[in-house]
């Protein structure tokens, strides 16, 4: 099993977290990929949030991930159809400090047979690293 966990202290709130990272179409601002949204979040959910199904590819490789939850406290995402891993199961949270917000991300997975799991995990953690550091640079102040 793959496991990979990274934390940043963010100057933002969680709303505003929550909604950047719901921003579908411009996550590759903080990701090596692009995402295409093919199905809306459910009704009476926030923009991008619960139900909403997005297509990612990174590396030439075409993959969908559902949105299982997304509120002020974080977001849950899965890759549908174990494809490219299995058992896939993003969670970033958000837990409010003083002037800031401690962004949480963990993925877990099981790799394919043909890629080595310390590989996987090198290049997952490089993903969620880069990302909450860009995600930071996004909101600092200085």
């Amino acid at each position: 099993m793959v496991n990979v966990y990274y934390q940043k202290n963010i100057a933002a709130t969680p709303k505003e977290l929550r909604d950047t990272l719901l921003d579908h179409q411009n996550l590759s601002d903080f990701f090596n990929a692009s995402f295409k949204v093919l199905k809306s979040e459910n009704d009476n959910e926030v923009s991008g949030g619960k139900g909403c199904v997005r297509e990612v590819t990174i590396l030439g490789v075409r993959f969908k991930e559902e949105i299982v939850r997304a509120d002020t406290n974080g977001i849950e995402y899965r890759v549908v159809d174990d494809f490219p891993v299995k058992a896939h199961r993003g969670v970033i949270a958000f837990m409010l400090q003083e002037n800031a917000t401690k962004v949480s991300y963990r993925i877990t997975c099981r790799a394919p047979w043909y890629i080595p799991s310390w590989l996987l995990s090198r290049l997952l953690q490089n993903d969620i690293e880069q990302c909450l550091d860009k995600l930071g640079a996004r909101f600092d102040p200085h």
